[in-house]
This record gives C-alpha cells, sequence and structure tokens, in this order.
C-alpha cells in the first residue's frame, strides 16, 4: 500500500482510515495541528485516533506543519494554538534559540503520539537564500536533537521545484544531513483541480526524489494524482484524501475559517484511471448514459453516489498506479508512467465530445508528461 491520509477538517479520519487500511488502499495518516486541535474538540481527540489507527496496524504521523506558518494569508491559528508548541514568547522563524525549543515540543508530541519523527521545517521559495540556509540549519538541529532518528520535510512553493542547479545544490547540503527519510511538500497559490503545474515543477520534484530515494524512503505530502510523476522518479507514498484541502497544499486552505465550518463541500470529482484524469459527476454521469462502454474502459467498476465511495474509487485508482509503479525501476518505471499519459490523451479527445469538459489533456496531462520528458532528458534517459 501507498497512500496515506492527509488531515481534515471533518471528524473522520480515524474511521475513514481504519477503513483503508481494512481495504488495503491506504497506510496510515498524517495528523497537522492546523486542522486538529490539541483536545479533540468537536473532533476525536488525537490520542485516542492514533491509538485506534495504531491498533490496526496502520501508520500514525504527527505533521507539525511549521513550514505553513510562512504561507501568506495564513491567519488560522485556531487549533494550531492549542498544542502549544512554541515557547511563552510565542511563534518566533527568526531566533535559533525558539526554534530549539520548538524542535523538542514537536518531537515531545510526536512520541507521546506514538507517531514517528518527523523533524519540522520552513517554507522556501528560493533555495539560493537566507531563508534556505535558515531552514537547513533547522534540519541540521532536528537530526541532532534526534540523534539521526527523525524524517525531513522539504517544503517549497513551485518556484522552488522550478530551480534547476541551485535547487540540485541545496538538495545536496539537506541530502549530508542522513535522515531516516523524506517528506516532500508543494505549497500552490491556489487549490484548483487539477493543479497548476509546470513542467518545470515537475521536473525539479522528480530529480530531486529519484536523488535522494536512492538512499533512504520519499513520500509527498498533499501530493495526490499530481505526485505520480514523483513515483515514478522513486517516492514510496503520496498524501491524499476526500477534500481539496488533503490534496493540494495551497494557500487558501490556511486562510481563517467560520468557527462552524464543518470542512466544505466534498470532492467527487470521479477520478477515471484511463484518463489520469477526472471528470465532474454530472460529465461522468453523462458519459456512462451516452457510452457505459467507454465509462467502463477509462473506470472498470462502480463508483458509488455516496462521499466515502467516490473516496474509495479514487484511493483504488492511485493505488493501482503506484503499486503498478513499485515493480519496477530506473528508466522503466518512469517511461511506464510516460506511457500512461500518452494512451489518455486520445481518450480524452473521445470523452470531450460526449461531455464538452473545459478541462482536459492540456492540464491533466502535457504538464506532467512535459516534466517527465525533461527528466529523462537530464538522466540520459532518451
Amino acid at each position: 500500500m501507498s497512500i496515506f491520509i492527509n488531515d481534515t477538517a471533518r471528524n473522520n479520519l480515524c474511521k475513514w482510515t481504519i477503513d483503508g487500511l481494512k481495504n488495503k488502499y491506504a497506510i496510515g495518516a498524517y495528523l497537522s495541528p492546523f486542522t486538529s486541535p490539541r483536545s479533540g474538540g468537536k473532533k476525536k481527540n488525537p490520542k485516542k485516533v492514533s491509538e485506534e489507527i495504531l491498533a490496526e496496524n496502520g501508520e500514525f504521523w504527527f505533521d507539525s506543519t511549521t513550514y505553513a506558518l510562512s504561507i501568506p494569508r495564513n491567519k488560522d491559528l485556531c487549533h494550531y494554538n492549542t498544542w502549544n508548541l512554541w515557547n511563552n514568547s510565542g511563534v518566533n522563524l527568526t531566533s535559533i534559540e525558539a526554534l530549539k525549543d520548538h524542535i523538542k515540543r514537536v518531537y515531545n508530541i510526536q512520541e507521546e503520539l506514538g507517531s514517528p519523527l518527523l523533524a519540522p521545517t520552513t517554507l522556501v521559495s528560493n533555495p539560493d537564500s537566507l531563508d534556505a540556509q535558515k531552514a537547513i540549519e533547522l534540519s541540521h538541529e532536528a537530526i541532532k536533537t534526534a540523534s539521526s532518528s527523525a524524517w525531513l520535510t522539504i517544503a517549497g512553493d513551485q518556484q522552488f521545484w522550478s530551480c534547476e542547479a541551485s535547487l540540485d545544490a541545496y538538495i545536496g547540503a539537506l541530502d549530508q544531513l542522513e535522515p531516516k527519510g523524506w517528506l516532500l511538500v508543494v505549497t500552490r497559490e491556489n487549490n484548483s483541480m487539477p493543479p497548476n503545474s509546470t513542467p518545470e515543477e515537475i521536473h525539479g520534484i522528480m530529480r530531486t526524489t529519484f536523488a535522494l530515494s536512492q538512499d533512504r524512503p520519499v513520500r509527498v505530502a498533499f501530493g495526490d494524482i499530481a505526485a505520480l510523476p514523483a513515483v515514478a522518479a522513486g517516492a514510496e507514498a503520496i498524501g491524499t484524501g476526500w477534500d481539496m484541502r488533503q490534496r493540494i497544499c495551497a494557500y487558501q486552505n490556511f486562510e481563517k475559517r467560520n468557527k462552524d465550518s464543518k470542512g466544505g463541500g466534498w470532492y467527487q470529482r470521479p477520478t477515471l484511471l484511463g484518463l489520469m484524469g477526472g471528470i465532474s459527476k454530472g460529465d461522468y454521469e453523462l458519459l456512462e448514459s451516452e457510452s457505459r462502454q467507454l465509462a467502463q474502459k477509462l473506470s472498470p467498476g462502480s463508483i458509488g453516489p455516496y462521499p466515502q465511495q467516490a473516496f474509495r474509487h479514487h484511493a483504488n485508482c492511485l493505488t493501482e498506479i503506484v503499486e503498478d509503479l513499485k515493480t519496477l525501476s530506473g528508466p522503466e518505471r518512469v517511461l511506464a508512467l510516460r506511457d500512461r499519459y500518452i494512451n489518455a490523451r486520445p481518450e480524452w479527445v473521445q470523452v470531450k465530445k460526449i461531455t464538452r469538459d473545459n478541462i482536459g489533456p492540456e492540464r491533466w496531462i502535457t504538464p506532467f508528461l512535459d516534466g517527465i520528458d525533461l527528466f529523462m532528458a537530464t538522466e540520459g534517459w532518451r
């Protein structure tokens, strides 16, 4: 299994993660202080969430998501402030002493909740900057504090992942710290689906994943279907969920919300394996009505009308692709994903004739395929 579930504003992380464990489409869950309060409140207590997931032999991670403090428009600190992750002076991303104290507080909570150690980090936009150097210093301190038994997070925006030589040098410096594993995050300006990925961004995250995965496991948080090129490059698992905020790490996800918010609308756009993407629920119903044979070819089996059924189908689609890729390595692994994108293009032509969907291969296929081609050229594989 290769899918983990990112935290959700809804009170169903535990129940649906356990469903994923029992039905073999999830490996566990990551809980965030921005999404879940320390004491539980209207949500299940984090300690109970951890205990119940671990009891089913799943993974439970507490991700401090410290990088989100640097995200523009981040005003949603209601839950975050209940975790006591900083000393009495409050959040301070500039003081090394405050950051050292923050690391210890994060590790203490992770040990209490039975989570592997996952070091905090800051968000980087330019790998050749003072912010980047501070992130390296924070990671160094985190590894030293954990005696090298912690995973490191690398969080960057699309500009960061689109850099070339400076990104590679930054990753090389972090790699010298020899953590237990890596969690990669791409932050985005909006939560449009599919993400507004660029070939350069895909190229950057594939280069990084390929380099780091030679020695240690690599995962991509909030990756969802956009993280499949990272899997082709060597990542072992990707994060997803049933809400947009679990699939994309977007700035607007951290804006202040109404206290009575129940999590927003369910994301139920069906994912079609044969398209390497999704269409609206209404368009899928139209496709089934007009060409049931094509609908079944593109996504075998029943998707179901309810949110959990839609998520199971989506997670199973991701799992099928990821597990297929993980049977391969090197150029063959990358080519296998490339072939999926190439084969999906003509299918989109047929689907758009029926549905008139205004989002198609130019968003779902082209940037990912072009990014893969850049990566293969860099590695001398084509």
